[in-house]
């Protein structure tokens, strides 16, 4: 799994070779805490049982920090791709420009995760735990009240995820059309962009459910995050003797009076 070198790339300058190392940290550890946090997430009702999803999760103290760390996950993954695009934006035209567009795309992605995490992780806690703990004439119209937040959750479940897709998508095109990593690497990532999509267009009409493209996403995600991280790593590991001078500020010509 070596990257090829066919292109001119100009040696990489000191905060390239940090973003690129932050990120090769930030890809593989935000993915496994999303791991971590979705598998202890409560899931043991039907996702379109609202009655039953509901009690679940007003009697989950863990709920808000659960979705914290899905939400902490989903930044560094999304912060890896900040990465990604410093390690191959020095590749051919059209692979840089697709390579901007994803970066780009990463942004809503990141406020679109946002809101999705603020309303699942904390207004339907609140919406759920008034609901159970009400009576009477009240109890109906909290829960037309948690119906509409899970309603709301709806949307951004299925925008976030399309914002991802495009995003690991389009950086993963850029990979693909590129030379600075192996090809097949970047269409993993194209791969998963495009069922991370397929999910977020179905989840509108569908609902919530675990579907099998989200879960064929997120496999191919884990594959191409941890290979990608282990090449850009070892990518500024050892950089040449004209990148550390650059790095030190101290040109090639330069020398000691």
């Amino acid at each position: 799994m070596e990257p090829r070198h066919t292109e001119s790339r100009p040696p990489l300058r000191g905060e390239e070779t940090w973003t690129i190392r932050l990120a090769a940290a930030a890809l593989p550890l935000g993915i496994l805490i999303v791991v971590v946090a979705t598998a202890i997430h409560p899931h043991q009702r039907a996702p379109m049982d609202n009655p039953g999803v509901f009690t679940e999760y007003a009697g989950t103290e863990a709920w808000v920090a659960i979705h914290f760390a899905q939400w902490l996950g989903v930044l560094l993954v999304l912060a890896g791709l900040v990465g990604v695009y410093h390690a191959i934006k020095h590749g051919s035209a059209l692979s840089a420009a697709l390579a901007r567009y994803g970066l780009a795309a990463s942004v809503p992605a990141a406020a679109a995760f946002t809101a999705l995490q603020a309303v699942d992780g904390v207004a339907l806690k609140w919406a759920a735990d008034g609901w159970v703990a009400a009576s009477g004439d009240e109890r109906a119209t909290l829960f037309a009240a948690a119906k509409s937040v899970r309603w709301t959750e709806y949307a951004f479940q299925s925008y976030s995820n399309i914002l991802l897709g495009l995003a690991l998508g389009l950086i993963g095109l850029a990979m693909a059309l590129g030379s600075t990593y192996p090809r097949w690497l970047g269409a993993v990532a194209v791969a998963s962009g495009l069922a991370w999509m397929l999910h977020g267009v179905m989840v509108p009409y569908v609902g919530l459910f675990d579907s099998t493209p989200r879960l064929v996403a997120m496999v191919l995600l884990a594959t191409w995050g941890f290979a990608t991280s282990y090449l850009m790593w070892r990518g500024t590991a050892a950089p040449s003797a004209a990148g550390r001078r650059d790095v030190s500020g101290v040109g090639p010509a330069a020398s000691v009076g």
